[in-house]
Protein backbone atom coordinates (compact mmCIF):
# COMPACT_ATOMS: atom_id res chain seq x y z
CA UNK A 1 0.00 0.00 0.00
CA UNK A 2 2.85 2.45 0.74
CA UNK A 3 4.20 1.55 -2.40
CA UNK A 4 0.89 2.37 -4.14
CA UNK A 5 0.75 5.55 -2.35
CA UNK A 6 3.67 6.58 -3.09
CA UNK A 7 3.61 6.10 -6.89
CA UNK A 8 0.15 8.52 -6.96
CA UNK A 9 2.33 11.00 -5.43
CA UNK A 10 5.05 10.56 -7.86
CA UNK A 11 2.79 10.57 -10.71
CA UNK A 12 0.80 13.89 -9.24
CA UNK A 13 4.39 16.08 -8.64
CA UNK A 14 5.36 14.81 -12.84
CA UNK A 15 2.07 15.98 -13.87
CA UNK A 16 0.95 18.97 -11.89
CA UNK A 17 4.46 20.67 -10.79
CA UNK A 18 4.02 23.16 -7.95
CA UNK A 19 5.99 26.05 -6.28
CA UNK A 20 5.60 27.05 -2.84
CA UNK A 21 2.23 29.21 -2.55
CA UNK A 22 0.67 25.99 -4.32
CA UNK A 23 0.44 27.35 -8.07
CA UNK A 24 1.52 25.95 -11.08
CA UNK A 25 5.26 26.88 -12.20
CA UNK A 26 4.27 26.05 -16.01
CA UNK A 27 2.97 29.04 -18.12
CA UNK A 28 1.14 28.64 -21.26
CA UNK A 29 1.96 31.39 -22.35
CA UNK A 30 4.85 34.26 -22.94
CA UNK A 31 4.11 38.06 -22.52
CA UNK A 32 5.62 40.60 -24.33
CA UNK A 33 4.68 44.63 -23.11
CA UNK A 34 5.80 47.36 -25.02
CA UNK A 35 5.40 50.48 -22.70
CA UNK A 36 6.49 54.11 -23.22
CA UNK A 37 7.32 55.62 -19.80
CA UNK A 38 7.14 59.45 -20.51
CA UNK A 39 10.73 60.80 -19.86
CA UNK A 40 11.63 58.43 -17.56
CA UNK A 41 8.58 58.83 -14.83
CA UNK A 42 10.05 62.36 -14.78
CA UNK A 43 11.47 61.62 -11.01
CA UNK A 44 8.24 61.23 -10.34
CA UNK A 45 7.84 58.43 -6.89
CA UNK A 46 4.53 57.49 -7.54
CA UNK A 47 4.43 57.53 -11.47
CA UNK A 48 6.97 54.86 -10.48
CA UNK A 49 5.46 52.89 -7.64
CA UNK A 50 1.81 52.40 -10.20
CA UNK A 51 4.12 51.28 -13.02
CA UNK A 52 5.94 48.84 -10.48
CA UNK A 53 2.40 47.56 -9.29
CA UNK A 54 1.10 47.23 -12.56
CA UNK A 55 4.04 45.31 -14.25
CA UNK A 56 3.97 42.80 -11.36
CA UNK A 57 0.19 41.97 -11.93
CA UNK A 58 0.75 41.31 -15.75
CA UNK A 59 3.80 39.30 -14.92
CA UNK A 60 5.05 39.92 -18.58
CA UNK A 61 8.08 37.41 -19.68
CA UNK A 62 9.51 40.66 -21.71
CA UNK A 63 9.19 44.28 -21.19
CA UNK A 64 10.49 46.86 -23.45
CA UNK A 65 10.31 50.48 -22.79
CA UNK A 66 10.88 53.58 -24.44
CA UNK A 67 11.56 57.12 -23.15
CA UNK A 68 14.22 55.66 -20.37
CA UNK A 69 14.93 59.36 -19.75
CA UNK A 70 17.35 59.86 -17.19
CA UNK A 71 18.42 56.07 -17.35
CA UNK A 72 21.56 54.50 -16.90
CA UNK A 73 21.85 50.65 -17.76
CA UNK A 74 22.56 50.18 -14.01
CA UNK A 75 19.21 52.17 -13.18
CA UNK A 76 17.19 49.77 -15.78
CA UNK A 77 18.72 46.78 -13.95
CA UNK A 78 17.18 48.08 -10.40
CA UNK A 79 13.47 49.03 -11.84
CA UNK A 80 13.77 45.52 -13.59
CA UNK A 81 14.86 43.91 -9.83
CA UNK A 82 11.34 45.75 -8.47
CA UNK A 83 9.54 43.64 -10.92
CA UNK A 84 11.05 40.10 -10.78
CA UNK A 85 13.34 40.10 -14.27
CA UNK A 86 16.91 39.71 -13.62
CA UNK A 87 18.27 40.46 -17.29
CA UNK A 88 18.49 43.94 -19.32
CA UNK A 89 19.91 46.25 -21.71
CA UNK A 90 19.52 49.70 -22.61
CA UNK A 91 20.56 51.12 -26.01
CA UNK A 92 22.36 54.11 -24.83
CA UNK A 93 22.66 56.71 -21.01
CA UNK A 94 21.68 59.68 -22.96
CA UNK A 95 18.60 61.46 -24.51
CA UNK A 96 15.78 59.19 -25.16
CA UNK A 97 17.03 55.74 -24.13
CA UNK A 98 15.06 52.37 -25.23
CA UNK A 99 15.31 49.28 -23.52
CA UNK A 100 14.14 46.10 -22.87
CA UNK A 101 13.97 43.57 -19.64
CA UNK A 102 13.44 39.51 -19.01
CA UNK A 103 13.09 37.18 -16.82
CA UNK A 104 15.51 34.86 -18.73
CA UNK A 105 18.96 35.87 -20.19
CA UNK A 106 19.30 38.10 -22.62
CA UNK A 107 22.16 38.32 -25.55
CA UNK A 108 22.79 41.94 -26.75
CA UNK A 109 22.49 41.39 -30.64
CA UNK A 110 22.92 45.24 -31.90
CA UNK A 111 22.69 48.16 -30.41
CA UNK A 112 22.84 51.54 -33.48
CA UNK A 113 21.71 55.24 -32.95
CA UNK A 114 23.21 56.32 -35.91
CA UNK A 115 20.87 56.82 -38.06
CA UNK A 116 17.84 56.72 -36.00
CA UNK A 117 16.10 58.94 -34.01
CA UNK A 118 16.77 57.30 -30.80
CA UNK A 119 18.42 54.45 -31.72
CA UNK A 120 17.70 50.57 -31.78
CA UNK A 121 18.20 47.82 -29.78
CA UNK A 122 18.10 43.93 -31.18
CA UNK A 123 18.78 41.40 -28.10
CA UNK A 124 17.73 37.68 -28.12
CA UNK A 125 15.88 36.26 -24.91
CA UNK A 126 13.14 33.19 -24.94
CA UNK A 127 14.31 32.09 -28.25
CA UNK A 128 12.88 35.71 -30.19
CA UNK A 129 14.95 38.04 -31.84
CA UNK A 130 13.39 41.07 -30.21
CA UNK A 131 13.92 44.80 -31.76
CA UNK A 132 13.13 48.28 -29.35
CA UNK A 133 13.02 51.49 -31.62
CA UNK A 134 11.48 54.76 -31.11
CA UNK A 135 10.70 56.60 -34.20
CA UNK A 136 11.32 60.57 -35.21
CA UNK A 137 8.23 62.23 -33.55
CA UNK A 138 8.70 65.02 -35.50
CA UNK A 139 9.32 64.00 -39.47
CA UNK A 140 7.54 61.52 -41.43
CA UNK A 141 10.13 61.47 -44.26
CA UNK A 142 12.53 60.26 -41.40
CA UNK A 143 10.19 57.97 -40.02
CA UNK A 144 10.38 56.21 -43.22
CA UNK A 145 13.65 55.93 -43.64
CA UNK A 146 14.30 54.11 -40.35
CA UNK A 147 11.51 52.08 -40.62
CA UNK A 148 13.39 51.14 -44.11
CA UNK A 149 16.56 50.63 -42.07
CA UNK A 150 14.86 48.16 -39.72
CA UNK A 151 12.85 46.06 -42.40
CA UNK A 152 16.28 45.79 -44.83
CA UNK A 153 18.18 44.83 -41.39
CA UNK A 154 15.64 42.24 -40.40
CA UNK A 155 15.61 40.61 -43.80
CA UNK A 156 19.80 41.03 -44.49
CA UNK A 157 19.58 38.79 -41.07
CA UNK A 158 17.02 36.48 -41.63
CA UNK A 159 15.54 37.38 -38.35
CA UNK A 160 12.27 34.47 -38.82
CA UNK A 161 11.39 35.01 -34.90
CA UNK A 162 11.40 38.07 -34.34
CA UNK A 163 9.55 41.01 -33.04
CA UNK A 164 9.58 44.20 -33.64
CA UNK A 165 7.93 46.93 -31.24
CA UNK A 166 7.80 50.44 -29.65
CA UNK A 167 6.49 53.95 -29.93
CA UNK A 168 6.47 54.54 -34.00
CA UNK A 169 5.09 57.20 -33.76
CA UNK A 170 3.31 56.30 -37.48
CA UNK A 171 -0.01 55.44 -38.45
CA UNK A 172 -1.41 52.17 -39.52
CA UNK A 173 -3.82 51.53 -42.58
CA UNK A 174 -5.91 49.38 -40.71
CA UNK A 175 -6.51 52.42 -38.48
CA UNK A 176 -7.38 54.89 -41.16
CA UNK A 177 -11.11 54.62 -41.30
CA UNK A 178 -10.59 55.24 -37.49
CA UNK A 179 -8.56 57.89 -37.29
CA UNK A 180 -9.29 59.99 -40.16
CA UNK A 181 -12.73 60.84 -38.16
CA UNK A 182 -10.29 62.96 -35.77
CA UNK A 183 -10.99 66.13 -37.15
CA UNK A 184 -9.16 67.82 -33.87
CA UNK A 185 -6.43 65.46 -34.10
CA UNK A 186 -6.12 66.25 -37.93
CA UNK A 187 -6.49 70.16 -37.00
CA UNK A 188 -3.72 70.27 -34.25
CA UNK A 189 -1.05 68.42 -36.73
CA UNK A 190 -1.53 70.62 -39.21
CA UNK A 191 -1.14 73.58 -37.11
CA UNK A 192 2.08 71.89 -35.72
CA UNK A 193 3.04 71.71 -39.03
CA UNK A 194 2.79 75.18 -40.28
CA UNK A 195 4.73 76.06 -37.66
CA UNK A 196 7.64 74.17 -38.42
CA UNK A 197 10.19 75.13 -41.04
CA UNK A 198 11.73 71.76 -41.88
CA UNK A 199 10.00 68.84 -39.85
CA UNK A 200 6.50 67.78 -41.02
CA UNK A 201 4.28 65.02 -39.39
CA UNK A 202 1.58 65.26 -42.04
CA UNK A 203 1.89 64.40 -45.64
CA UNK A 204 0.66 67.35 -47.36
CA UNK A 205 -2.05 67.96 -44.64
CA UNK A 206 -3.10 64.65 -44.12
CA UNK A 207 -2.07 61.19 -42.32
CA UNK A 208 0.52 59.53 -43.47
CA UNK A 209 0.60 55.42 -43.58
CA UNK A 210 3.46 54.75 -45.72
CA UNK A 211 5.56 54.14 -42.24
CA UNK A 212 3.64 51.06 -41.12
CA UNK A 213 2.92 50.08 -44.59
CA UNK A 214 6.88 49.45 -45.62
CA UNK A 215 6.74 47.18 -41.90
CA UNK A 216 3.40 45.63 -42.92
CA UNK A 217 5.06 45.16 -47.05
CA UNK A 218 7.74 43.11 -45.75
CA UNK A 219 5.41 40.39 -43.68
CA UNK A 220 5.03 41.93 -40.71
CA UNK A 221 1.90 41.51 -38.62
CA UNK A 222 0.24 43.71 -36.36
CA UNK A 223 -1.28 41.38 -34.30
CA UNK A 224 -3.20 43.86 -32.34
CA UNK A 225 -5.14 45.29 -34.71
CA UNK A 226 -6.39 41.20 -35.01
CA UNK A 227 -8.12 41.03 -31.52
CA UNK A 228 -8.65 44.81 -30.93
CA UNK A 229 -11.82 46.76 -32.57
CA UNK A 230 -10.49 50.20 -34.29
CA UNK A 231 -12.50 52.79 -31.93
CA UNK A 232 -10.92 50.98 -28.89
CA UNK A 233 -6.71 51.17 -29.88
CA UNK A 234 -6.08 54.34 -28.63
CA UNK A 235 -2.01 54.32 -26.96
CA UNK A 236 -1.89 57.88 -27.05
CA UNK A 237 -2.48 60.48 -25.37
CA UNK A 238 -3.93 59.44 -21.77
CA UNK A 239 -6.19 61.27 -20.21
CA UNK A 240 -3.26 62.17 -17.41
CA UNK A 241 -1.44 64.34 -19.97
CA UNK A 242 -3.65 66.70 -19.64
CA UNK A 243 -5.04 66.62 -16.34
CA UNK A 244 -7.91 65.37 -17.03
CA UNK A 245 -10.11 62.05 -15.50
CA UNK A 246 -9.99 58.73 -17.41
CA UNK A 247 -12.70 58.49 -20.39
CA UNK A 248 -12.89 61.74 -21.00
CA UNK A 249 -14.73 62.68 -23.95
CA UNK A 250 -12.82 65.34 -25.50
CA UNK A 251 -10.55 61.95 -26.01
CA UNK A 252 -12.60 60.67 -28.92
CA UNK A 253 -11.38 63.37 -31.34
CA UNK A 254 -7.70 63.56 -30.35
CA UNK A 255 -6.77 59.86 -30.13
CA UNK A 256 -4.15 57.73 -31.66
CA UNK A 257 -2.54 54.17 -32.10
CA UNK A 258 1.50 55.09 -32.11
CA UNK A 259 2.58 51.74 -30.24
CA UNK A 260 2.98 48.79 -31.92
CA UNK A 261 4.02 45.19 -31.38
CA UNK A 262 4.60 43.63 -34.78
CA UNK A 263 5.60 39.76 -35.41
CA UNK A 264 7.41 37.90 -37.92
CA UNK A 265 5.23 35.07 -40.12
CA UNK A 266 6.63 32.15 -38.22
CA UNK A 267 5.10 33.87 -34.76
CA UNK A 268 1.75 34.50 -35.71
CA UNK A 269 0.21 31.37 -35.14
CA UNK A 270 1.86 31.68 -31.80
CA UNK A 271 0.19 34.86 -30.57
CA UNK A 272 -3.01 34.23 -28.58
CA UNK A 273 -4.36 37.29 -27.83
CA UNK A 274 -2.84 40.99 -27.53
CA UNK A 275 -4.07 43.79 -25.44
CA UNK A 276 -3.79 47.73 -25.06
CA UNK A 277 -3.84 48.93 -21.65
CA UNK A 278 -5.56 51.89 -22.27
CA UNK A 279 -8.16 51.48 -18.90
CA UNK A 280 -8.46 53.22 -15.78
CA UNK A 281 -5.90 50.93 -14.38
CA UNK A 282 -2.56 52.61 -16.42
CA UNK A 283 -3.97 55.98 -15.69
CA UNK A 284 -1.34 58.33 -14.29
CA UNK A 285 1.78 56.62 -15.31
CA UNK A 286 2.68 57.74 -18.67
CA UNK A 287 1.12 59.93 -21.34
CA UNK A 288 1.26 56.31 -23.28
CA UNK A 289 -0.63 53.62 -22.84
CA UNK A 290 0.96 50.15 -22.90
CA UNK A 291 0.41 47.54 -25.53
CA UNK A 292 0.77 43.49 -25.18
CA UNK A 293 1.10 40.50 -26.90
CA UNK A 294 0.84 36.76 -25.49
CA UNK A 295 2.12 34.27 -27.02
CA UNK A 296 2.27 30.03 -26.96
CA UNK A 297 4.87 28.49 -25.44
CA UNK A 298 6.55 26.07 -27.81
Amino acid sequence: MKRLHLFYALLFTLLFPVISNGQSTGKEKLRVISYNIWNGFEKDASRRTNFINWVKGQQPDILAMTELVGFTEKDLGELASEYGHKYYAIVKEEGYPVGVTSNEPITVVKKQVEGFWHGMLHVKTHGLDIIVTHLSPHDWKFRLKEAGMLTGYIQENHLDNCMIMGDFNAYSPFDADWVETHAQLIENMQKWDADQETYRNTRDGRFDYSVLSEFLSTGLTDICRMYIPADKRTTFPSAFLYGWQHGDTRLHGIGERLDYILVSPSLVFRCIDARIHNGIETEGISDHYPVSVDLQKK
